[in-house]
């Protein structure tokens, strides 16, 4: 029996730049589920070391510039879950949106 991969992915800031989002997101890794970074910030500095020190591909980090973009990612890449500290974008997100308090 194997578990079905899930496409999941994290806000930036207050979210896997936590070590309560980290040890999340190693936990979901370890499972073997396929881990994105979706920020509404505009670079990705700081992103890009946080995903390297948890082995996320950079492929697959991305800094959209809105809260608006970063919804529309999430649809576009199909994300199948999604953690944010953002209510408005987790309301907008609905099943796919995780609230996510550090």
């Amino acid at each position: 029996f194997k578990k079905r991969i899930m496409k999941i992915s994290f806000d930036y800031d207050d979210t896997i730049s936590t070590k309560k989002g980290g040890d999340l997101a190693k936990k979901l890794i370890a499972d073997g589920n396929e881990i994105y970074i979706i920020s509404a910030r505009r670079l990705k500095v700081g992103m890009v070391e946080r995903a390297k020190s948890l082995g996320i591909p950079l492929s697959r980090v991305y800094a959209t510039g809105s809260n608006e973009e970063k919804i529309a990612k999430i649809k576009e890449l199909n994300i199948e879950q999604h953690y944010d500290n953002n209510e408005n974008v987790i309301k907008e997100l609905g099943t796919i949106g995780k609230l996510f308090k550090n």
